[in-house]
């Protein structure tokens, strides 16, 4: 009976929700805003090339894009019907994951119409900025809204610093996450272009500490060259070096050919060294990783501790 009890209570206490979640529905339609926000809650995409390029020149009076961009009122944006954070978190009655998530597939619905229209991205920051305050814990929206905010249009600086913001949020939420260290030094160092050199070599030092970041990182299909070529651009042959001895035994066999000829370059005595340590390594320990063999060494020259040398053998036997 008590059982029974607490069910009829708890149907009562869902349909009283229910209810009342109903009536402010209805009291918001019933409103002006309400129904401004119904009225211009559809997509509204650009689909004339002319008056889009002017927009996107600048050539258009702020007044005269409005009527495009708004429908004529600076307030019926597309996102109105977005509301401000702390109440989408009131509104997903603890669902904060699952409302972000439909919020996301609304703003990727937002993303196609003015991609396969005008491309012009306005209101994408207050999507983005709905989601992550929703769900910040999920790294595909960062890199997301940094790859969509460049498709289809001419890349400039501005669009670029537009997508780096977006791409840096997530790195201070997933400093691991290789993908977004790649795609925010791809920018820095291909895409920006800098007001002059000084800048712009700014922009590729802090590109080549991304590609670096994101090479060392598990799972990163990332060629350890390609950064070695960098730093040798920057005429940083040590470091370049120092790069290429550390990822060598990381590699597969053709990168660590092409490790071995850039080291060669810059001196010869390193490469044989290092190929000398790999001959040893395929002559008498090929059983063990090649990165293990660098870290315990040559056991049959440089005497290892013995318990290296029991997991050795341990390693040997169960071959």
């Amino acid at each position: 009976m008590a059982g029974s009890g607490y069910h009829a209570r708890a149907i009562r206490a869902v349909l009283g929700t229910g209810a009342l979640v109903l009536l402010a529905v209805l009291g918001f339609l019933m409103t002006r805003a309400g129904t401004v926000d119904v009225k211009y809650a559809a997509m509204n995409p650009i689909r004339d090339s002319a008056v889009r390029d002017r927009i996107v020149s600048g050539s258009m009076s702020r007044d005269e894009a409005l009527i495009h961009l708004t429908r004529g009122s600076e307030t019926a944006a597309e996102t109105l019907y977005v509301p401000p954070v702390i109440l989408l978190k009131a509104l997903s009655l603890g669902y904060r994951t699952a409302l972000a998530d439909l919020l996301f597939v609304r703003a990727h619905s937002y993303f196609l119409t003015h991609f396969f229209a005008d491309r012009i991205f306005t209101w994408l920051d207050n999507y983005f900025e709905a989601i992550v305050g929703l769900d910040p814990d999920n790294p595909k929206v960062y890199l997301w809204a940094g790859q969509v905010v460049k498709y289809g249009q001419h890349i400039d600086d501005k669009t670029v610093q537009r997508a780096d913001a977006f791409l840096e949020q997530g790195i201070e939420r997933f400093p691991d996450d290789w993908r977004l260290h790649m795609d925010l030094g791809f920018n820095l160092y291909f895409e920006f272009r800098g007001a002059n050199e000084a800048e712009k070599a700014l922009a590729r030092l802090r590109a080549r500490d991304h590609f670096a970041i994101a090479a060392g990182l598990p799972g990163a299909p990332i060629d350890p060259n390609f950064v070695a070529e960098l730093f040798e651009r920057g005429h940083e042959e040590g470091l370049a070096i120092a790069y290429a001895l550390q990822k060598y035994y990381e590699a597969t066999d053709d990168q660590r050919k092409q490790l071995v000829r850039r080291i060669g370059a810059i001196s010869e005595v390193l490469a044989e060294g290092i190929q000398g340590e790999e001959r040893r390594w395929k002559s008498g320990f090929p059983f063990i990783p090649v990165a293990l063999f660098s870290l315990v060494g040559d056991p049959l020259r440089s005497g290892p501790r013995p318990e290296v040398m029991a997991v050795v053998q341990e390693v040997k036997a169960s071959e």
